[in-house]
């Protein structure tokens, strides 16, 4: 009797230790929903991942927060798979209602959105993600007006000159004086360069729209006019600074650019890439990107 005691002791002690390290690897990785097997359309299997993405994520976990290894990777996986589906404002929507559980962990995955969204560093930056991110935090009831005054800022920026539009026309004057406007332009390709010669990243980004072939033939052809502004006026270090002759060199005399907002310009230097209509063809774009695109033309 005592043996059978003892055994049934040690079973009771195994079964604990199996559940305890199941209850372990449940939190040590992110489990992903099962796709039905019905669902045989890729697309279909897409969508179906994207909505259920979040199903056995404790979001009420907030030391989920501090492991990235888990939550941070599963985002950064959960927003590779949108652009394959159609239902992304739904997948987005659904994230985002199930953090409402805890504040915190609201709060950690807008800042995940936005350090890789909403960052233009970021090599997962994506504005139309981020804009589908904005509207779902504003169209979230749970949210109160406080905390919807960023994403409602930030989406009226973020709507301003997409792809597509025609871009904000403004007026920059040159080194001899001459007052002009973007509109007057006449060119295949019009490559805007906002900048500020005293910053690091723009010396960079100087001398790799130096160095890219195609882009200075282009120029070279009379195809394709760059247009470098430095958004913070006539300083001295735009008065010092050399810019290659077949640049339009110029600043914005009143600061417009910046005072009143008329391109989003979260980031020294900003690049865009417009046709010969004045309209947005690459928004907040890499050299190497504009560079891309025009070698496919």
């Amino acid at each position: 009797m005592k043996i059978l005691n003892l055994t049934l002791w040690a079973c009771i002690f195994c079964i604990g230790l199996m559940s305890f390290a199941q209850a372990q690897r449940t939190t040590e990785e992110f489990r992903l929903p099962e796709v039905p097997v019905l669902l045989t359309d890729p697309a279909e299997r897409a969508a179906y991942l994207a909505v259920h993405y979040w199903d056995y994520f404790n979001f009420a976990d907030t030391t989920l927060i501090s492991r990235p290894e888990i939550t941070e990777q599963a985002f950064v996986d959960f927003i590779s798979i949108l652009p394959y589906t159609a239902k992304v404002q739904v997948a987005v929507d659904t994230l985002f209602r199930r953090a409402m559980v805890k504040k915190e962990m609201l709060y950690h995955f807008i800042s995940l959105a936005d350090k890789y969204l909403y960052e233009p560093n970021s090599p997962m930056y994506n504005e139309e993600l981020h804009i589908l991110v904005l509207r779902s935090l504003l169209g979230n009831p749970g949210l109160d007006d406080w905390d919807k005054e960023r994403p409602r800022y930030l989406l009226e920026m973020a709507l301003k000159n997409r792809p597509g539009d025609v871009a904000a026309d403004f007026t920059y004057r040159t080194r001899d004086g001459a007052m002009n406007r973007l509109s007057g332009i006449k060119a295949d390709y019009v490559v805007l360069y906002f900048n500020d010669p005293d910053c690091t990243d723009c010396q960079r980004v100087k001398e790799a729209l130096l160095s890219l072939p195609v882009m200075n033939e282009f120029m070279k052809a009379g195809r394709l006019c760059l247009l470098s502004v430095c958004v913070e006026g006539k300083t001295p270090a735009w008065e010092k600074a050399i810019f290659p002759a077949r640049w339009i060199d110029g600043y914005d005399e009143g600061k417009r650019l910046t005072r009143e907002q008329v391109y989003d310009l979260k980031a020294m230097p900003t690049l865009y890439l417009l046709d010969s209509g004045k309209r947005v063809i690459l928004k907040d774009a890499s050299a190497e990107k504009i560079e891309a695109w025009l070698s496919e033309q």
